[in-house]
């Protein structure tokens, strides 16, 4: 049965993937999508004109690098362009691709900073009413916080599956994904809230800072902390409005960690020790997802306390994390002893014992691990802490690891970007095979 999106089943597709015509493929999906030139210029980091002539067919060869960045953005099933092993047989002949680099032609590798400033960006639709309804343009994160766009508020329930979705795809780590659905959902939670009858206005709240909680996990993921601040800001607001004791400890345990970030690190500690306080006395910690919410930030306390090089705290804090993590079970969606363990990777490599750090590393069989944003902190603390150990083959190998599991992790994260950066530099008698032409997949310049 076909699983695809609709618009692969049109005959036009099936003709253009049986000839190769990869131009045809591209304008399908682009226009399927919704995205104007311009729109997809912001996404892949195209120009206009490099788009044109890639649809309109004046492209003769393509590299593998750039049919997945374009099968990413414009959400083609990857066999159609070649880039599985084999093709489903209810689908169409894969086009065959080339390795290597084109002569002079594309763009530069698709950055963070394109996938934050132009993206976040989407189409605006029925729903989306910045201008006439007839009209297009793209929406940011940014617009929503300024009041540029405006939306016309959904049904509770279709909020709550929009809500789902964006979870969903953070926890897989589909981020340019989540970049496009997000100014949207933004959009209509605030809308929500603002139309919501009296005896509602409290649970849309709850929505609004849930919608802005995801934003904050991806602009953080991202490094824009200037945005974050934002975000952060609006998704506590929102939480304390909400008046529930677990949406105000998951907007105050972002909160801090963007305070964090920015090195207000003292300022962090007390806000998400507070808000575990808080927590408690509001709640008693009678059911697992309050134990779970307790876990999570006394774990967030202790790696923040590490990041202030207080050593005797921060594993005192993991300890008291250890005790809720057990209390709380291994549900998967929520904090548990896995979790725990990956903050001990953590704290133990941000301290610089890096041994103790590998050795934590050794413990833990990714596989158990369910949600790929997890396994992706798994896989940069233990890079990290093997080429801070002194092995860069272990690091790369973790590298790749993390690039097979979760490829946007590697793509857009700077840790992984800088960490490849160190092992070219360091790798001068060419001990690291095949280093950089993964550096080249993820768009570092070797």
């Amino acid at each position: 049965m076909h699983t695809g999106p609709a618009w692969t089943a049109m005959p036009a597709v099936a003709t253009a993937a049986a000839a190769g015509d990869v131009g045809t493929l591209l304008r399908v999906a682009r226009t399927a999508t919704g995205l104007t030139l311009e729109e997809a210029g912001q996404l892949t980091g195209y120009s206009i004109a490099t788009l044109s002539r890639m649809e309109n067919g004046r492209r003769r060869h393509w590299t593998v690098a750039e049919l997945r960045r374009l099968a990413e953005v414009y959400g083609i099933p990857p066999h159609l362009l070649g880039l599985a092993t084999s093709s489903p047989s209810a689908t169409p002949e894969a086009v065959r691709v080339i390795e290597g680099s084109p002569n002079g032609d594309g763009g530069d590798w698709m950055r963070r900073r394109d996938l934050i400033a132009g993206t976040v960006g989407l189409t605006a639709g029925a729903s989306l009413l910045p201008t006439p309804a007839s009209a297009q343009m793209a929406a940011t994160i940014e617009d929503v916080i300024f009041g540029r766009v405006d939306a016309v508020p959904l049904p509770p329930h279709q909020l709550d599956a929009q809500l789902a979705a964006a979870q969903a795809d953070f926890r897989a780590c589909r981020y340019s994904q989540l970049a496009r659905r997000l100014p949207r959902l933004l959009a209509q939670t605030t809308a929500g809230r603002d139309q919501a009858p009296a005896n509602q206005v409290e649970r849309a709240s709850a929505r609004l800072s849930q919608a802005y909680c995801v934003a904050t996990q991806l602009l953080i993921k991202l490094h824009d902390d200037g945005m974050a601040w934002s975000t952060s800001d609006r998704a506590v607001q929102a939480a304390r409005a909400s008046g529930d004791p677990l949406v105000i400890a998951q907007a105050t345990r972002l909160a801090a960690t963007v305070l964090r970030r920015t090195r207000h690190r003292d300022g962090a500690q007390r806000l998400v020790l507070q808000a575990a306080q808080q927590l408690d006395a509001d709640t008693g910690l009678t059911d697992v997802r309050q134990t779970a919410m307790y876990g999570q930030l006394l774990a967030v306390a202790a790696y923040t306390a590490a990041m202030r090089d207080d050593r005797d705290t921060a594993w005192t804090l993991l300890g008291e994390a250890d005790d809720a993590a057990r209390r709380a079970g291994t549900g998967a969606e929520r904090f548990n002893a896995l979790d725990l363990a990956v903050y001990k990777i953590s704290v133990a490599r941000v301290l610089g014992d890096y041994g103790t750090a590998v050795d934590y590393a050794r413990q833990v069989d990714p596989a158990h691990i369910t949600a790929p944003e997890r396994r992706a902190r798994y896989w940069e603390d233990t890079a990290l802490a093997l080429h801070g150990r002194g092995r860069p083959t272990g690091a790369f190998q973790a590298l790749l690891a993390a690039e097979r599991d979760t490829p946007q992790e590697v793509r857009y994260r700077p840790w992984a970007q800088n960490l490849t950066r160190e092992l070219i530099s360091a790798d001068s008698r060419g001990a690291l095979p095949g280093v950089r032409d993964f550096a080249n997949r993820i768009g570092v310049a070797a």
